[in-house]
């Protein structure tokens, strides 16, 4: 993607982008919100069971819809600041920072867990986000995370009446795609969710 098309896309998300997952969610808006539901309860089960107990960043947290059910402890990180006001709304106790997952600013090697679903598809260079998640993770340290399967029925996503439909960028990946994006991590689990709408992946350093 040449760099001009990048800084429109990252222009897009911290400017204009106004999608409250949490209201979609809790009040059954459009088709997406079955969607989103799912990948709510099965990020904060694989949480439970992975990362109990302990500080966890949500990278492109947008308005909160995982973050509200991570520990209190937990970080929140969007690019975008009226995601984060909203954030501040639906899970008031966790830290908010407002940053790209591209150049995440936390230390190396200082956080046990990491979530960051249904993010990586709408970033120019999703496997820099990787990166920096892998280089903020402490040796062992665990990533769950999800993004869109390349599959025939999100054709059909702006058809929803929540879609955002001046979206710049969406991607969809495939099983090898996400086994690359995770190369780094000495453990990789993947699997596919509800209706095999997305990649649902966990990755220890």
């Amino acid at each position: 993607m040449a760099d001009v098309d990048e800084v429109d896309v990252k222009r897009y998300y911290i400017d204009r982008e106004r999608y409250d997952w949490v209201i979609v969610a809790d009040h059954l808006r459009g088709v997406e919100f079955i969607f989103h539901r799912n990948r709510m309860r099965e990020i904060t089960r694989l949480v439970r069971r992975h990362l109990l107990e302990t500080t966890i960043l949500d990278v492109g947290c947008g308005t909160g819809l995982i973050l509200r059910g991570l520990p209190n402890t937990s970080i929140g990180l969007d690019i975008n600041p009226w995601a984060i006001g909203r954030a501040r709304l639906h899970a008031p106790r966790s830290h908010l920072i407002i940053a790209d997952a591209e150049h995440i600013p936390i230390r190396c090697a200082v956080l046990s867990g990491v979530v960051c679903t249904e993010t990586l598809e709408h970033l120019p260079n999703p496997g820099d986000a990787v990166s920096e998640i892998h280089r903020v993770l402490r040796p062992y340290g665990i990533l769950i995370g999800s993004v869109p399967n390349r599959i025939f029925l999100w054709r059909f996503r702006v058809l929803s009446s929540t879609c955002p439909k001046e979206e710049p960028f969406h991607n969809m990946y495939g099983m090898g795609e996400v086994e690359r994006f995770l190369d780094k991590f000495r453990r990789r689990y993947m699997r596919y969710s509800l209706l095999r709408l997305n990649i649902i992946f966990i990755a220890q350093k």
